[in-house]
C-alpha cells in the first residue's frame, strides 16, 4: 500500500513539474537581467526546471543557482554583415537551439523573452508557448529613440517604430512588469492575444543576506546613492543638479555601467557637469558592483531621477534593505512602489527643485519602512504567477 502510494505521488509530481525557458539579450549588469535570474531561482526552488538562453556571450552576474541551465546562442550576435540576414540567421539558430533542448530535456511549457532584441528574435523564430515580457514604457521609450531626429526624420522614424512594434506585439502573449506598463501598451494601440501584469520578483531573504556582507570599498562618509546604467533616460544630470541644490554633507555615489556607445557619451556629459558644478570631490563613481545591496543598505538615501521606468527594481531593493527612497514620478513603476506615506516623496519628472526638496525631506524625516511596502514583490509569489501561464 505504501509503495503504491509513493508511486502515485511520484507520478503526480512528474505531471505538475514544469519546464521553462527564459530568453534575454545577455546577462550584463541590467535590471531585466537580474529579474530573469531572480525569477529562475524562485521557480527552481518550487521544484521546476529552468533554462536561460542569452543571445550574446556577455555575463556580468555571478550565476550560482542550482538546476539552471545556461545556453549561449552567439558570441556577439553577429552572424552576418547584412542586418536583415543577421536577424534571420539569429532566429534560425534560436529555433534550432530550442528544438535541440526540447529533444533532450522535454518540451518547454512556457518560453519568456525579455528585451526588444530577444522579443524580435523569438518572434521571428516562431517559438511556441511564447510570452514577451515588457519592462518599460513603450511610448516613452520610442519617444526617446526619435527625439534627436530632424522633424521629417522624426516623423518617419516614429511611424516606422510604431508600425514595427504593432507588427511584433499584436496577437502575441505579453507580460507587463507593472499595471502602468500594461495600460501603456494598450494605449499605444497594441492588441495582444493575451496580456497580464506581473511585478518583478525579489528574493527578499537573499537581498538582506547580501546587504550584510562586508565590502571594504563602501565609503566611510555619509552618502546617498543611485544605481542605474548611464543611459540618458536615467537622467543623472537632473540628479546631480538636485544634489548640488540640496547642498547636503553627504557624498553622492553613482553606481552603473555603460553597455552601449550612447552610454559612454552620456557618462562623459555627466562628468563635465560635475566639473562645472565643482562637485569633483563630492561624487563617487563606484563602477559595476556585483553585490550592490551592502552599498544600498549603508546609504542614508536612494534617489531615482529617471524619465521612464517599467517598475524601478532598485526602489524595491532599497526598501527591502530598509533604506529610504526618493524618486521622480515617472512612467510607470515608482508610483506603484512608493505607496502610503512614501508617495509624498515622488517628484515631478525633470523638476530639479522638487527633487532637491525631497532629498532634504527624506534625509531629515525618513519614513519607517515596513514589510507592507514589499510583500507583493516576493519572488515565490511572482514565480507562481508565471507558472500559472505555463501550458
Amino acid at each position: 500500500y505504501i509503495a503504491k502510494s509513493r508511486n502515485l505521488v511520484e507520478k503526480s509530481l512528474i505531471v505538475i513539474m514544469k519546464n521553462l525557458c527564459f530568453i534575454i539579450d545577455s546577462l550584463s549588469g541590467g535590471g531585466a537581467e537580474r529579474v530573469v535570474l531572480n525569477l529562475s531561482k524562485a521557480i527552481t526552488e518550487l521544484g521546476h526546471h529552468v533554462h536561460i538562453i542569452i543571445l550574446e556571450n556577455k555575463i556580468s552576474y555571478e550565476i550560482s543557482i542550482d538546476n539552471i541551465m545556461l545556453h549561449i546562442l552567439t558570441e556577439n550576435r553577429k552572424l552576418s554583415a547584412n542586418k536583415f540576414w543577421n536577424k534571420v540567421l539569429l532566429a534560425r539558430k534560436l529555433k534550432q537551439m530550442v528544438k535541440d533542448l526540447e529533444k533532450k530535456h522535454g518540451e518547454f511549457d512556457l518560453i519568456v523573452s525579455n528585451l526588444e532584441d530577444s522579443d524580435k528574435t523569438s518572434s521571428m523564430a516562431k517559438l511556441h508557448n511564447l510570452y514577451h515580457c515588457y519592462h518599460i514604457s513603450m511610448q516613452q521609450f520610442l519617444a526617446q529613440k526619435t527625439k534627436h531626429k530632424k522633424y521629417y526624420k522624426h516623423l518617419f522614424r516614429k511611424f516606422k517604430e510604431n508600425t514595427r512594434n504593432k507588427y511584433l506585439y499584436n496577437n502575441s502573449n505579453m507580460i507587463a512588469v507593472s499595471k502602468g506598463v500594461m495600460r501603456d501598451i494598450l494605449d499605444f494601440g497594441i492588441k495582444p492575444n493575451n496580456i497580464v501584469s506581473i511585478y518583478n520578483p525579489f528574493d527578499i531573504e537573499e537581498i538582506r543576506s547580501k546587504s550584510n556582507q562586508c565590502d571594504e570599498k563602501i565609503p566611510q562618509e555619509k552618502y546617498i546613492i543611485n544605481v542605474a546604467r548611464f543611459a540618458f533616460q536615467k537622467r543623472h544630470d537632473i540628479l546631480i543638479k538636485a544634489y548640488a541644490k540640496a547642498n547636503i554633507e553627504h557624498k553622492l555615489v553613482l553606481m552603473g555601467t555603460t553597455d552601449k556607445p550612447a552610454d559612454e557619451d552620456n557618462l562623459s556629459n555627466i562628468k563635465n557637469l560635475i566639473n562645472e558644478l565643482g562637485l569633483e570631490n563630492q561624487v563617487i563613481f563606484s563602477g559595476f558592483i556585483s553585490n550592490p545591496y551592502s552599498w544600498m543598505k549603508n546609504a542614508d538615501l536612494f534617489v531615482l531621477s529617471s524619465d521612464l521606468e517599467g517598475l524601478a527594481n532598485v526602489l524595491v531593493e532599497s526598501l527591502i534593505v530598509n533604506t529610504m527612497v526618493v524618486s521622480t514620478d515617472c512612467p510607470f513603476g515608482p508610483s506603484e512602489v512608493l505607496t502610503g506615506d512614501l508617495s509624498s516623496f515622488l517628484s515631478p519628472v525633470r523638476d530639479v527643485e522638487a527633487l532637491s526638496i525631497n532629498i532634504l525631506r527624506a534625509i531629515n524625516n525618513p519614513v519607517h519602512i515596513t514589510e507592507d511596502y514589499i510583500a507583493k514583490f516576493n519572488a515565490k509569489t511572482i514565480a507562481k504567477q508565471y507558472l500559472s501561464l505555463a501550458k
